[in-house]
C-alpha cells in the first residue's frame, strides 16, 4: 500500500472517530423552565451575631415544567436541599445547595446552585449540572436562576440552562 493511501486512512479514521466523539453530545441546547416548590424540612439555628441572623438548612420538593413547550424536564420531580444564611435585621440572605431532578423513567439529573436576595426580593443566582444517570449519563450545562417567594413555604424558580444532551 502506498504511502499517499495509508495517509489517506489514517485521515479517514481520524475523521470518523473525531465525528462519532463530536456526535455523543448535542451542544448549544437552551431550556427554559419554572419549578414550582415547597418546604418539606427546615431546621435554623441562631447565630446570635445579632437579632434575626440564622443559619438554615431545608429540603424542598415540586415540579418542574418546560416554558417552551418541550418534554425536556417537563412534569420531572424536583428535590432540592440548601444551606441559607438569613440576615433578617438587613434583610438578605444568600444560600447554596444541591438538587435533583427525576424524569417519569426515575432517570436523574443532579445539579448545585448558589445565589443570593437581590434588591427587588428575589433571589437570583448560578446553576450547574453535576452529573446524569441513566438516558442523562454524560449530560452538561450551566445557567442562572432567579426565584420569587411565594406564601405558606411555597415559592417558584425560573431557570435557563445552556445544555449538551448525550444521545
Amino acid at each position: 500500500m502506498s504511502r499517499l493511501r495509508i495517509f489517506a486512512l489514517i485521515a479517514l479514521i481520524t475523521f470518523g472517530l473525531a465525528v462519532a466523539m463530536v456526535g455523543d453530545a448535542l451542544a448549544g441546547e437552551k431550556y427554559k423552565g419554572r419549578g414550582v416548590k415547597y418546604v418539606t424540612k427546615w431546621e435554623q439555628i441562631n447565630v446570635g451575631d445579632e437579632e434575626g441572623h440564622v443559619i438554615a438548612v431545608y429540603e424542598g420538593k415540586g415540579i418542574e415544567t418546560n416554558m417552551q413547550g418541550k418534554k425536556f424536564m417537563d412534569g420531572w420531580l424536583i428535590r432540592e436541599t440548601g444551606l441559607m444564611d438569613i440576615n433578617g435585621k438587613a434583610g438578605t440572605w444568600s444560600a447554596q445547595g444541591y438538587g435533583e431532578s427525576t424524569d417519569r423513567d426515575g432517570d436523574k439529573i443532579f445539579f448545585s446552585w448558589e445565589g443570593r436576595k437581590d434588591k427587588n426580593d428575589a433571589g437570583k443566582g448560578t446553576n450547574a449540572i453535576l452529573k446524569g444517570t441513566g438516558k442523562w449519563q454524560g449530560i452538561k450545562g450551566k445557567g442562572t436562576w432567579v426565584a420569587s417567594p411565594g406564601v405558606d413555604n411555597r415559592w417558584y424558580s425560573d431557570v435557563e440552562l445552556d445544555l449538551e444532551l448525550p444521545r
